[in-house]
């Protein structure tokens, strides 16, 4: 697999001039796909639980995410009149592209969030600049907000930013639904700087609740000045929980859904930039969007023609969630409110920065995740949460014990069959039918610095208690397990790149020292795994393909072993993966008393309680 080349590709992203023009690079392509009087983006055929009509309007509105800025910063744009017209279009009744009426639960309403800013943001162009008529029919149509149910969740900030705008333009406010949406997005708050609806702490976090508080700051900081301090203070606060996702080199870790959104989640700290707040040194803030947006135009994260696809690091419908249309890539465009701040902004003269000095080991107990640093990697240890809602692989995006920014994780696409389930970061279960379980929600959760301890029951009789516990780019996995029914167990590690581009395969270099263990190694890398008490066999797996979201095609290393019914069964695992082999010579060492709780690491002892 290889990245086409574009302009894009060869974009040096040093300053501001060169942020405009790699979204230009992507506006583009997407010139000659403007269809229904201009009214939706078609870019290719796919379909989610919306109807398509809708996905064409997505794809349209997502595009206003980096458009708007872009115009609010003093550039002009080619397509401004393309825009025009389809907004009068697409919110006149009369019209043969009309939008449609608004209903409960619609994803126009998640759309409305986009014209909102990009009106907000330029109003002698887009407001100023129609008809009366043809204002009344704008606010009309968004004003069919005010009047639908929908989730309550994020999705309160999509009608606060309509209200906004009514607010900015002189148009009548819903302040009772203004009040009402703002009082449950505080109810949301919880510590730390993080929020939380009805889906876990992850990584739509930055680019949801606090992206959209930074809009509302920008324009109401004197008007709602309580309010907008809280929200000052909060952003501050999660920054410094955030800032322990990234690496250096500017990737994050993948965790959670809307993974194809790619480099939306660095969008918080565009729009903390937008909001002048400085929750890390304006330098550092640059860097760590710079340094992520060279690192995704580097990757085949475009079609032959220059257009985003779904997919994560390479086009993969596997991981999609079921809201993602082939225009729903362009969320990502949320990273260019910064465009909106002018050339002499502090953001903007200021030297990009590196990370500053993080600790190796963090724990972060809001979310309840320990994080392990090295340089070449950054690990998500998982502490165990689970969304409300059975959402496209939930078990996969949220209950696996480990992600790393690096090697990523993979996705199911059946339970039926060992390489159908992805195989990697978890303990899978089974009778012995071809049928797997994993970890899904658990019964408890514990953390301190040290070590994450969860218990889960994969079957009613079943039940298991898991500890994670870092070491390095290495990881240690203890699980205590009783049934009362025998089992077959696969644990997997990370799953390393079976290829790379266009070369021709290398062989399998696989190493083992005994049965326990084995190590997977290529140039580009290396993943081990090992059981430490030799009770389990270690060999290794290709899952079936386009199942990881970081590479195509994987191998991931494997113990296998059983679970005797009626007693207390141990299995105990190391595992990790780095893109610097030298590692390997840093292989910890390790015991666990069973009788004790007494776990050794190199020589230091840790009660696991």
């Amino acid at each position: 697999m290889k990245t086409y080349e574009f302009e894009i590709t060869k974009n040096p992203l040093k300053d501001r001039n060169d942020v405009v023009k790699s979204l230009v690079q992507m506006l583009e392509p997407c010139m000659d796909k403007f269809v229904m009087g201009n009214t939706g983006l078609f870019n290719y055929n796919g379909s989610t639980t919306y109807c398509d009509r809708v996905g064409l309007f997505e794809g349209w509105s997502r595009l206003l995410w980096g458009i708007g800025p872009l115009l609010a910063g003093g550039y002009k744009w080619s397509g401004l009149s393309v825009y025009k017209e389809g907004l009068s279009n697409g919110t006149d009744p009369s019209s043969p592209y009309y939008w449609g009426d608004v209903h409960d639960f619609d994803q126009r309403i998640v759309e409305m969030a986009a014209i909102s800013l990009a009106v907000m943001l330029n109003k002698k162009e887009l407001w100023d600049g129609y008809s009366k008529a043809e204002q009344d029919r704008i606010y009309k149509w968004l004003d069919m907000v005010n009047g639908r149910s929908f989730s309550e969740n994020n999705w309160k900030f999509f009608r606060i930013l309509v209200n906004l705008l009514f607010e900015q333009v002189g148009r009548p406010v819903n302040e009772e639904r203004l009040e009402n949406d703002l009082a449950l997005i505080e109810s949301f708050y919880i510590d730390d700087g993080w929020y939380r609806d009805a889906v876990p702490f992850d990584n739509y976090n930055p680019f949801a609740i606090q992206f959209y508080s930074m809009i509302y700051y920008y324009f109401r900081k004197d008007k709602d000045k309580e309010r907008c301090k809280r929200y000052e203070e909060r952003v501050k606060l999660f920054a410094k929980q955030h800032i322990h996702y990234l690496t250096e080199d500017g990737l994050f870790v993948p965790y959670g859904r809307s993974l194809t959104y790619r480099f939306a989640v660095v969008s918080f700290y565009s729009a903390c930039a937008f909001a002048g707040i400085e929750v890390l040194p304006w330098g550092v803030m640059k860097g760590i969007i710079l340094r992520n947006l060279r690192w995704w135009f580097k990757q085949p994260i475009f079609d032959r023609e220059g257009m985003l696809t779904v997919g994560y690091r390479y086009p993969d419908l596997t991981i999609a969630d079921q809201y993602n249309s082939p225009g729903s890539p362009y969320w990502a465009f949320k990273t260019y409110l910064m465009l909106a701040l002018p050339a002499d902004h502090p953001f903007w003269t200021s030297k990009e920065e590196e990370l500053p000095k993080l600790p190796d080991v963090k724990c972060l107990k809001v979310p309840r995740i320990i994080f392990s640093r090295t340089k070449e990697d950054v690990v998500l240890l998982n502490g165990g949460q689970y969304p409300e809602y059975q959402m496209n692989h939930a078990a996969d995006k949220y209950a696996k014990f480990a992600y790393s920014a690096k090697f990523g994780f993979s996705c199911s696409i059946s339970n039926y069959g060992f390489e159908k389930t992805g195989c990697d970061s978890m303990l899978y279960v089974g009778t012995g039918d071809g049928y797997w379980r994993q970890r899904r929600k658990c019964e408890s959760v514990e953390m301190c610095e040290d070590y994450s301890k969860t218990v889960w029951k994969p079957y009613d009789d079943t039940e298991i208690c898991t500890y994670l516990i870092p070491a390095g780019c290495f990881h240690i996995r203890i699980h205590i397990i009783t049934s009362q029914r025998d089992l077959l167990t696969k644990e997997g590690g990370f799953g390393l790149a079976r290829y790379k581009d266009f070369d021709l395969e290398l062989p399998v270099n696989a190493k083992s020292k005994a049965k326990s263990d084995v190590s997977l190694i290529f140039p580009w890398g290396f993943s081990y795994i090992a059981d430490p008490s030799n009770e389990r066999e270690a060999s290794y797996i290709m899952p079936a393909p386009n199942l990881n979201n970081m590479a195509s095609c994987v191998l991931v290393p494997v113990l296998s072993g059983e679970i005797k019914k009626g007693k207390k069964n141990y299995h105990i695992c190391v595992t990790g993966a780095s893109p610097n082999t030298g590692y390997m010579d840093k292989i910890p060492a390790v015991h666990y008393d069973v009788t004790s709780g007494i776990l050794t690491i190199d020589g230091k002892k840790l009660e696991l309680k």
